[in-house]
């Protein structure tokens, strides 16, 4: 049993060990060009410490290697073709929040696959090598994979790390009644009703000091200025980077340009992308990931890669939102007492657009 963004991920390994190329795509989702990244090989960790290599070097065969590259088993692959068309049909066509394919399944096996998810505790859905601009082959790159066949997935997951603080002043109404508004858009109801008495809020930091220092990498002033983007979003003001960054720039006062916030929304969104978590330590390093690789609903799938960043970090930009995680999972969007002040804590949750 699994969801569609899971069994999303089988569809993409099958297609990549049938087709071997993935065009590179534009900000806009389309293929640019002719260019595209080829595919060496294929490297799948089901269980840990037990790798196999799926070689990609010889036509319409598939070798299947031990992590020392020697092979296993070699497998015709002319039939994939068909296979995973019906592997597509089959994710797309199916209902309910996780489901089996028993065929898939048969192939599956056939191809020593035993999980629908190889084992990783990185952002990094699949594993490959594959051809660098010169024509060489490049090194293990790690690839997180979007589908745009079930619901539309999160870059930033919320968390209890994802929670912002702010101390809330000039407010001297019943915190109760505040609390007490229920229903769908709840915490934006609220925050309005904070601003129309004259509240004001200042934000204290961040519950987690190591999300805070993964902010402070893109800029030392970036978690003022996300914790300035959370307040617009929960008061309803926009919830796309591009509308709140136009926001945050007209606001006197942030000493911060339009342009330079843009920059530094998209070297964020990058780096959530390509290995930045709330709850781990983030080291910087991008090269050893190769980028999104994106399933879209024609059963095409394009891939960004860092040779085209720009392209990337702009889609990132424009296809994504902030968003609003439960309120109880997370325990935020409540006024409340510490040390005698009046606090308030917002959550971050960034999903693409569907």
């Amino acid at each position: 049993m699994a969801n569609k963004g899971e069994w999303s991920e089988i569809y993409v390994l099958f297609k990549i060990l049938h087709e071997r190329d993935i065009a590179a795509a534009g900000a806009d989702l389309k293929p640019l060009g002719d260019q595209k990244y080829t595919f060496l090989k294929v490297l799948r960790e089901d269980t840990p410490g037990k790798e196999y290599q799926y070689s990609l070097e010889e036509k319409d065969s598939v070798a299947i290697q031990d992590h020392n590259g020697n092979t296993i088993k070699i497998l015709d692959s002319r039939e994939l073709g068909s296979k995973t068309q019906r592997i597509f049909k089959a994710i797309k066509d199916s209902e309910g929040s996780s489901f089996a394919m028993p065929d898939v399944s048969a192939l599956m096996d056939e191809y020593l696959i035993t999980k629908v998810k190889a084992n990783s505790s990185e952002k990094t859905d699949i594993l490959g090598i594959i051809l660098d601009k010169t024509g060489n082959a490049d090194a293990k790159l790690g690839f997180s994979i979007k589908s745009h066949l079930g619901g539309a997935p999160t870059l930033v997951n919320s968390s209890s790390h994802t929670n912002f603080l702010y101390e809330v002043s000039g407010f001297d109404g019943d915190t109760d009644r505040i609390n007490s508004t229920t229903g769908p858009g709840k915490i934006r109801q609220r925050l309005q009703l904070l601003n129309e008495s004259g509240a004001k809020f200042k934000f204290i930091g961040i519950s987690s000091e190591t999300f805070k220092a993964n902010l402070r990498y893109t800029d030392t002033t970036f978690p003022l200025l996300m914790s300035q983007m959370l307040l617009e979003y929960y008061s309803g003001n926009g919830s796309s980077p591009a509308n709140l960054a136009k926001l945050i720039s007209a606001n006197e006062d942030f000493d911060v340009n339009e342009t330079e916030l843009t920059y530094k929304i998209k070297g964020f969104l990058r780096s959530a992308a390509l290995g930045m978590m709330p709850s781990k330590h983030w080291d910087t390093m991008l090269n050893t990931y190769g980028g999104y690789i994106i399933v879209l609903n024609d059963g095409q799938i394009v891939c960004y890669h860092l040779f085209n960043d720009d392209e990337f970090k702009e889609y990132l930009f424009r296809n994504t939102k902030f968003d609003t995680p439960s309120t109880t999972k997370y325990k935020f969007g409540e006024l409340f007492r510490q040390d005698g002040k009046l606090m308030l804590k917002l959550n971050l949750q960034i999903r693409f657009l569907k």
